[in-house]
């Protein structure tokens, strides 16, 4: 496995400062996340591209339900073939999103996620799957501009109310796609013309536009997949207990944490950072390595070690 790992500019400002002060300006790295779609780590980076949450959150879809389709969406059907586990979820079933080739636009609605799962929370952070099955499929998202709006109403509000998020065909992959707020709170998202939902937040909607009204999707071109939601301490996770383990004999320092067979499925992990607990989190050391796919099969053990010398 190939790694890629720094002391970042924060870590090296713990060190200096810890080391020289009898009341210290910083706390030490006691936490930890993972993430996926890392870059290279770089001095200056102060999070992870992408963290992930570790821990299952809130799940207000979990894929077995029938999305409404209007203009040039059909209703979902269900996929038993292609789908993504994940949160904590004995997970066996999808949404194909089926388009019937009227209009650029295609739209899909769950009008009330208070019946399936749960409404969404304004102050956290959310995701959902999305896959493109080919180079055929993908070909058909619009080039130019957005392809993939993806939407968070109030049922019953103007129809230009919403938070949302939105991707355009560069943004997407053939695969598995995770579209997300990242660490951006719903209530922090773009919001529409009409500023943001007045009420409960219980509708949810994908909008895929084309580049022909006459392109179609059929069962397995697109499926969406797990609607959840999650909050910092879903996503930062402490150092397994007895650790940091410290060897003054030989000037070494070594951390680890466990992720559990139960947690973070689903995702390519790639990235790694240890973080500390101040009013301003500081990231202390990152690592970028070759994803690994991790599913309910697998535990992940992350050991780092510093050594002076």
């Amino acid at each position: 496995m190939t790694n890629n790992n720094i002391i970042t500019n924060s870590g090296r400002k713990i060190i200096i400062n810890r080391s020289s002060t009898n009341s210290p300006s910083y706390t030490a790295a006691s936490q930890y996340k993972i993430g996926i779609s890392n870059s290279t780590p770089a001095i200056a980076d102060t999070n992870l591209a992408i963290p992930i949450p570790i821990l299952s959150g809130t799940v207000n879809d979990n894929g077995d339900n029938t999305l409404t389709g209007s203009g040039g969406g059909d209703n979902s059907t269900d996929n038993s073939t292609t789908y993504k586990e994940g949160a904590g979820l004995t997970e066996n079933k999808a949404q194909n999103l089926i388009a019937n080739g009227t209009s650029i636009t295609k739209t899909w609605t769950i009008a009330n996620l208070a019946t399936l799962g749960a409404i969404i929370t304004a102050t956290s952070f959310i995701g959902l799957w999305f896959y493109i099955k080919d180079a055929t499929a993908y070909a058909k998202f619009l080039t130019a501009g957005t392809a993939v709006d993806v939407r968070f109403r109030t049922n019953g509000d103007a129809a230009n109310k919403y938070y949302q998020i939105v991707k355009t065909q560069a943004n997407l992959a053939v695969g598995w796609n995770w579209i997300t707020g990242n660490t951006t709170a719903v209530n922090a998202l773009t919001q529409g013309a009409g500023g943001a939902p007045s009420g409960t937040i219980n509708e949810f909607v994908i909008i895929i536009t084309t580049n022909n009204a006459t392109d179609t999707f059929v069962a397995g071109d697109v499926v969406y997949d797990l609607l959840r939601q999650w909050v910092s301490t879903d996503i930062n996770k402490n150092f397994d207990s007895g650790y940091p383990v410290i060897d003054e004999t030989n000037f070494e320092t070594e951390i680890r944490g466990t992720i559990a067979s139960t947690q973070a499925n689903g995702f390519n992990i790639n990235g790694f950072g240890l973080f500390n607990t101040d009013g301003t989190v500081l990231m202390s050391e990152e690592s970028t390595f070759n994803a690994q796919s991790k599913s309910s099969t697998d535990q992940f053990i992350f050991i780092t070690k510093w050594r002076l010398t």
